[in-house]
């Protein structure tokens, strides 16, 4: 075969009465309830578990539909889940024991049904585990690198961008969950990124604040401190109308690019978000991830800033609006009349901020 070229696997789609085809999601901490609830909502999914940044289902119909799920970082499917992976160095022996019977064709078959793979692809390896351990990543990646080239006969990737499929190694506890990630490139890695800014939320934890707001689609959907205007696009996506401003041009420039590469048209502008230039109860929704606090020296400005943004954003509310914010200084928000309908903490930029639904 000519260097470059490669044979592609071919695989039919399952016939209907083919067992449902088991997959995990691995999403951001503190948000696994909402991307259950997302996952229930998808074509023949059935949510068999939740647990720590992890939720197990089912699909009994194309695999498909699973790359157009938002809340969730990736998607994967289960291809082993290992029992009794202790702390101590002697884990690594059972891994390699365990890593060497390892059955990848089923789950490369189903991601074939996606996607082009070749027979023999290149493999890339991610690994995490919760807690301290006597070993590494590194060492876990190792293991089965070797394991999975002599076994498959694959080609070890090192770097994921070039591989053709990720094996995923998720280590709970002392479970691990192996699994191997339906779409090439991770679900969370939206294209429409062109410009990225410091601080910017990850689009699967935007579009959770857009499913905690319960944005539909028609709704008026306000950002008032837009940044690079992940929110607004994820709004876009349920069928929203999406409009926001940031006090720093720069930041509206890049939102304005970044809503271009995702085909949304959305009403930007430079301003304060104390005081905006829009009607009052003009709004269906405000979704907003508020300064953290870390470019504002004084509390005091940023207790201030709270104050006034927020008001402003009640005013702007129209009856039966919602309200979603994510900040580190839940205590700064003054809900006024408003009654806080969702709290949940995240894990995320290595802080514990906390996403806020009042209604």
């Amino acid at each position: 075969m000519p260097a470059g070229q490669h044979t592609y696997l071919i695989t039919t789609p399952p016939a209907s009465a083919a067992r449902p085809t088991r997959f995990f999601a691995l999403t951001t901490c503190g948000l696994e309830t909402i991307s259950a609830r997302e996952l229930a909502c998808a074509p023949g999914v059935t949510v068999t578990e939740t647990g720590y940044r992890r939720v197990a289902a089912t699909c009994a119909g194309p695999l498909d539909a699973l790359l157009a799920l938002r809340t969730v970082d990736d998607v994967f499917l289960s291809v082993a889940t290992w029992a009794e992976i202790g702390r101590p160095r002697s884990a690594l022996e059972r891994l390699r024991a365990l890593s060497a019977r390892l059955d990848l064709i089923p789950a490369l078959s189903g991601c074939a049904a996606v996607r082009p793979i070749p027979c023999a692809p290149a493999f890339s390896l991610s690994v995490s585990f919760v807690g301290k351990r006597n070993y590494t990543t590194r060492e876990i990646k190792a293991i089965l690198a070797e394991r999975v080239t002599s076994r498959q006969g694959w080609t070890y990737q090192p770097d994921d961008r070039l591989a053709d499929v990720n094996l995923r190694v998720f280590i709970e506890h002392e479970q691990a969950y192996i699994g191997m990630r339906l779409a090439k490139q991770p679900l969370h890695e939206r294209p429409y990124r062109q410009v990225q800014r410091a601080g910017a939320l990850k689009p699967s934890a935007a579009a959770a604040l857009v499913m905690a707001a319960d944005v539909r689609a028609g709704q008026r959907v306000l950002d008032p401190c837009c940044g690079s205007g992940t929110l607004l696009i994820e709004a876009a996506a349920k069928g929203a109308l999406v409009c926001g401003g940031d006090n720093d041009q720069a930041a509206v420039r890049a939102a304005q690019i970044n809503c271009r590469a995702a085909g949304v048209c959305a009403s930007l502008q430079c301003w304060q978000a104390e005081a905006l230039p829009l009607a009052a109860a003009s709004i269906d929704r405000v979704l907003c991830n508020l300064p953290w606090g870390r470019q504002t020296q004084a509390e005091g400005a940023l207790a201030d800033f709270y104050q006034a943004a927020f008001a402003e954003m009640r005013r702007v509310l129209a009856p039966a609006g919602r309200i979603a914010l994510l900040t580190t200084r839940p205590e700064l928000i003054d809900p006024l009349d408003l009654a806080c309908a969702l709290r949940c903490e995240m894990s995320l930029f290595g802080q514990r901020p906390t996403l806020l639904v009042f209604s």
